[in-house]
């Protein structure tokens, strides 16, 4: 544990990028909702004065383990050949809630149904994880709720200081690019608690499904699915093959991101489609975060990063969502 000057923060991290892809929250100008906002937003990092530490960003960094658009495999005229992926090893920076939606990505591409995803397998032994401090939570945030606010997996955590650096080294593969510094006693802090308390209702039965609120959500849900691309725990994609050029060099197979938000998601063989009304989708998405992963995995899919409230042009939030259910669970029946 160490405290640095800007210079020798400066230094270490050079020497970090110089055997490591460093993926981080970068400030991109003119790239929001309109011409004059900025965004943060997760990308690849050419220096560490290009990292904001003190800001939400807009959406996850999962697609540094699972890309939006990831091609798999080339076939065509008789032969298959494996797209090489870029397995570079890869420092990303993470707030506590996001380490612990690799607990949950982790167990869909690694553990579901006793099949492991050799894609993501290869990109996740590659990867270090940096801890960025939470303090205080940020607006729409309710991690403490969902248990999600605190973490001990990461390699190192490195505070911005008005002076400098403060660095704690846990990894043993780090110490040797944190040459320069002073001793110092350095420890993360994390929130203790929500700006609003939320408990999940452990009483959510199937009567829930014919409750009237989610006719209000059909009636304001757009079904965008901006909440799905946002979330760093959701994972649907789906397969398609892309032609090389004009096909005649055969195709690319890839997998690419999906959300159950959208038209025709669940729609099966024989055009049958389960969840036709946008609140019918919200409710499936809702509950499978807070009910049904937990029941299988033995922890709640959301994390409570509130990245879903953050982006939904319509103002959905999915915390006055979850607490709506709490209260129809308490009272033991539907509004």
């Amino acid at each position: 544990m160490m405290k640095l000057t800007n210079a020798q923060a400066e230094n270490a991290f050079d020497r970090i990028l110089s055997e490591y892809r460093v993926v981080a929250p970068k400030r991109k100008h003119g790239a929001g909702r309109f011409s004059d906002m900025d965004v943060i937003a997760y990308d690849d990092i050419g220096s560490l004065q290009e990292i904001v530490f003190s800001e939400k960003t807009e959406t996850s960094a999962k697609s540094v383990l699972f890309p939006t658009r990831e091609a798999m495999f080339n076939c065509g005229a008789g032969r298959i050949e494996e797209v090489t992926p870029d397995n570079r090893p890869t420092v990303v920076f993470l707030r506590a809630c996001d380490v612990n939606a690799l607990k949950v990505t982790d167990e869909v591409f690694l553990r579901n149904g006793g099949c492991m995803d050799s894609y993501y397998s290869r990109r996740r032994k590659n990867l270090k994880i940096f801890l960025l401090e939470c303090p205080r939570q940020f607006e729409t945030c309710f991690c403490v709720s969902m248990g999600s606010g605190r973490t001990k997996d990461y390699s190192v955590f490195l505070r911005k200081d008005a002076d400098g650096y403060a660095v704690q080294v846990k990894d043993d593969d780090f110490p040797a690019f944190f040459t320069e510094g002073e001793e110092a006693d350095v420890w993360p802090g994390f929130p203790t608690e929500d700006r609003a308390s939320l408990e999940i209702s452990e009483e959510i039965d199937n009567s829930i499904f014919a409750d009237e609120m989610w006719k209000e959500y059909t009636r304001r849900c757009i079904a965008c699915g901006r909440c799905n691309t946002s979330c760093p725990t959701c994972t649907c994609f789906s397969v398609q093959d892309i032609p090389n050029g004009d096909g005649r060099d055969g195709n690319k197979r890839k997998r690419i991101w999906s959300s159950c938000q959208v038209k025709n998601f669940a729609r099966l063989a024989g055009d049958h489609d389960f969840r036709v009304p946008n609140g019918d989708r919200m409710r499936y998405k809702v509950l499978h975060k807070i009910r049904d992963f937990k029941r299988r995995s033995g922890f709640h899919m959301c994390t409570g990063c509130g990245r879903c409230d953050d982006v939904c042009p319509e103002y959905i939030s999915m915390f006055r969502c979850i607490e709506r259910i709490n209260k129809i669970a308490a009272s033991g029946g539907t509004d």
